[in-house]
């Protein structure tokens, strides 16, 4: 009995630090100037967060933590844009690279050194803005996690390359900054469990070797999309947006799309409704 209740207690113990985990926030970092490297503009998906060079006053950690949050979804590949700025104070920094890195939090571990979680990794980028894509995996957990972006100064002026917690510490001290955000995780588009055709849509010929024809059956005009998805619900291509006149026919190649043979979707939506039309592709 005594040893359950101790085991008991060790476990109580253990989910309660675990509660209390939290993400380091760069103790005894400390920014030299509000000029230093930092991040202005940090936009993916439906984040677009504009900042001063470096938030933080300069007796605090050069780490911000925001509310942002954007969904995304499972095997879809997402843009990052990062605008970061050079040193503007110190003369033999002006012309010094930033090292750029993202990490997402894939297992809730309140770290982000598991495999697979640095998910961009860019040295000695000048100055300005960094474009970049990065997919979430197919078998990432569902749920809200964190994302942490960093632009720090590179070897250029002395530093060592990023890590989410500066550890081990930089030798010269952390200049640049860190930004926090937040991804809700959600399923890949389930073809399956949409309606397969609330408007007249039909493909042809179907299986195909990789030209195909795409005809809607339109009372009117109307604006219209169509899209083609893996059979995971991954987008692959947007193939048109644009009004169209009734009962259109739409030509495409799928080998342009370098396409394995398999199973695709075409999605066609319209101010009807939309369609699904599974199609089997045999190149």
């Amino acid at each position: 009995m005594k040893t359950f209740t101790t085991l008991l207690f060790s476990m109580t113990m253990l989910a309660a630090i675990q509660a209390e985990a939290q993400y380091c926030m760069l103790p005894g970092r400390t920014s030299y100037s509000q000029f230093q490297p930092g991040i202005k503009n940090f936009k993916l998906n439906t984040i677009n967060r504009t900042s001063g060079n470096v938030e933080n006053p300069l007796s605090q950690p050069s780490l911000v933590v925001t509310t942002d949050t954007t969904t995304v979804k499972r095997g879809q590949a997402y843009t990052v844009t990062i605008v970061h700025t050079r040193d503007s104070t110190q003369a033999a920094f002006v012309n010094a690279r930033n090292n750029i890195r993202m990490w997402v939090d894939y297992n809730n571990d309140k770290d982000f050194d598991d495999a697979g979680e640095t998910v961009i990794t860019a040295d000695l980028q000048t100055f300005g803005t960094y474009t970049n894509t990065f997919t979430i995996p197919a078998t990432a957990p569902l749920g809200t996690v964190r994302l942490r972006v960093t632009a720090k100064m590179s070897a250029d002026a002395g530093h060592t390359v990023p890590t989410s917690c500066d550890m081990p510490k930089d030798p010269i001290d952390y200049h640049g900054e860190m930004e926090d955000y937040h991804l809700k995780i959600t399923p890949a588009t389930s073809i399956g469990s949409v309606a397969t055709n609330n408007i007249g849509a039909s493909l042809y010929p179907n299986p195909s070797t990789g030209v195909v024809s795409v005809m809607i059956d339109s009372k009117n005009n109307t604006q219209l999309g169509i899209t083609l998805y893996d059979v995971t619900g991954k987008l692959i291509k947007t193939l048109l947006q644009e009004p169209v006149q009734s009962n259109y026919k739409y030509d495409f190649n799928l080998n342009n799309y370098n396409l394995q043979s398999g199973v695709y979707f075409i999605k066609v939506t319209s101010a009807q409704g939309q369609s699904y039309q599974k199609l089997v592709l045999n190149n």
